[in-house]
């Protein structure tokens, strides 16, 4: 069976820079390795169908985020429309939770929470001719309805998969980066996450579980990783949640010299527990460290759950100050916010010297707890603008002042100015104060970085200013 996977060109609504491999299709093709298989990647390449001419594919699939959600439908479309015979397939974050979005007739499939196990069994069943009902999480589409299929838990043993199918994406190897444009690939070393906040769903898709590889494995696949990419980003939900199986990962990693450098995610919380740990991890190679400070204020990290505070984030801010990892810090912009807000928010990166900073608008994306609690309450309810950069809910500010606010948010954290405020205000400071948390540390970025991104982001600076134009607000 040929078999194709599509990943959807990128949404030109949304802010983002970033383009990482579909490491959830090198997984799919890895499990079904007698099968003819092939990755074709539309942020990147746009013939769609001189591909489906040419490869010719009994069946194709697509994963998709909520703001994915109408591209891919409308890619299905067209596919179907070219060729009725090919089975059409989809899995992923918004398929899981609200499957009913894809019952369409040109529609085949619907693939519910991780398909690792479940993509296998169906193309066995679907090539052999067997019964696709017996196929667990999935949904068929039959005359206009869904046919759900018996439920399983995702206690999967993540040692029993094979590697990822990296030589499909060699192709394109040199075209996937980060938000700074570093080439980067992604690698997988646990799932899930035993928190509940209240705007995240990772956690329901392994219902509450916390699954891991063993760590000679994740060391196996660091090897492999293609040189080209510069930076390898851990893509799991929670890297450092089993502290013991941490420290064997950075014991091995050092011990196999493996020269690379890393970007994960901790919580603030694991972050202040473990400072060796971390040192010991810098040490391996760990440059960029993602922490999810969401608020500054303890009020706002209770009301989405999140079990830190600001003085803990403020703890763990300072421990990666002083080893030297780059701190890539998430916050939340919330709907609610006046200027004042605006302006705090500001003057707390500021004060941290916090300079890869990226500000989330609330975004409650079905399947989470803030999605499920606020569903009537929503402004906006076309997926293409579930973002994070685009408010779903109504703003307390016109909503031209709010991006207004949002843009000059952006224009002054990154602003090559804070360079050199930066340098004057700690040149008057002694390096070797130990108490001088921020000496010297800039999350790698000089100022001539700055005023290169600051150029390049000028037209993301003037497209929001005036989205509010084009949004579809509900009366």
């Amino acid at each position: 069976m040929k078999i194709l996977f599509v990943k959807p060109p990128l949404n030109p609504k949304i802010f983002s820079y970033t383009r990482y491999e579909p490491l959830e299709f090198e997984y799919l093709a890895a499990a079904v390795p007698e099968h003819e298989v092939d990755i074709f990647d539309m942020r990147i390449e746009k013939n769609l169908m001189k591909k489906l001419r040419t490869f010719k594919p009994d069946l194709v699939g697509i994963t998709a985020y909520t703001c994915d959600v109408n591209t891919s439908k409308r890619i299905l479309k067209e596919i179907k429309i070219f060729n009725p015979g090919i089975k059409t397939v989809i899995g992923g974050h918004h398929a899981t939770f609200v499957p009913s979005d894809f019952l369409e007739s040109y529609i085949d499939t619907i693939f519910l929470s991780y398909a690792d196990k479940s993509f296998k069994e169906y193309i066995s069943a679907l090539n052999n001719g067997g019964d696709l009902e017996s196929v667990a999480n999935i949904g068929l589409v039959k005359d206009s309805k869904i046919l759900f299929t018996k439920r399983e838990t995702n206690y999967l043993n993540l040692n029993s998969l094979p590697m990822p199918a990296r030589h499909l994406t060699h192709k394109y190897y040199k075209k996937y980066h980060d938000s700074y444009a570093q080439k980067t690939a992604l690698i997988m070393s646990s799932r899930g996450c035993p928190f509940r906040c209240t705007f995240c769903a990772c956690w329901k898709l392994m219902d509450g579980k916390y699954a891991t590889r063993n760590v000679e494995s994740v060391v196996e696949e660091l090897k492999q990783i293609p040189p080209v990419s510069k930076i390898i980003d851990f893509s799991d939900d929670n890297t450092f949640h089993n502290i013991k199986r941490a420290w064997q990962l950075v014991e091995m990693i050092k011990a196999h010299k493996i020269d690379r450098k890393y970007k994960m995610y901790a919580r603030a919380d694991t972050i202040v527990k473990n400072p060796d740990l971390f040192e010991s991890f810098r040490e391996a190679g760990l440059e960029y460290l993602t922490v999810g400070l969401e608020s500054i204020d303890d009020g706002g990290l209770k009301e989405i759950n999140k079990k830190t505070s600001v003085k803990m984030n403020d703890e763990a801010i300072q421990i990666m100050k002083k080893l030297g990892i780059y701190v890539d810090a998430h916050l939340i912009v919330y709907p609610r916010f006046t200027k004042e807000d605006f302006s705090n928010l500001f003057q707390y990166v500021e004060d941290r010297c916090l300079f890869r900073n990226t500000f989330a608008v609330l975004t409650p994306l079905p399947g989470t707890d803030l999605y499920a609690d606020n569903l009537k309450d929503l402004a906006i309810r076309d997926y293409d603008y579930f973002d994070f950069g685009h408010s779903i809910f109504k703003t307390h500010l016109g909503r031209k002042e709010f991006y207004k606010q949002l843009a000059n948010l952006y224009r002054k954290a990154y602003a090559p100015g804070r360079i050199i405020r930066y340098k004057l205000r700690h040149s008057r400071r002694v390096p070797e104060n130990p108490d001088d948390f921020y000496a010297y540390n800039t999350d790698g970025f000089s100022f001539w970085v700055l005023v290169l991104m600051y150029i390049i982001s000028v037209p993301y600076f003037i497209k929001m200013l005036n989205i509010h134009k084009s949004e579809p607000i509900r009366n």
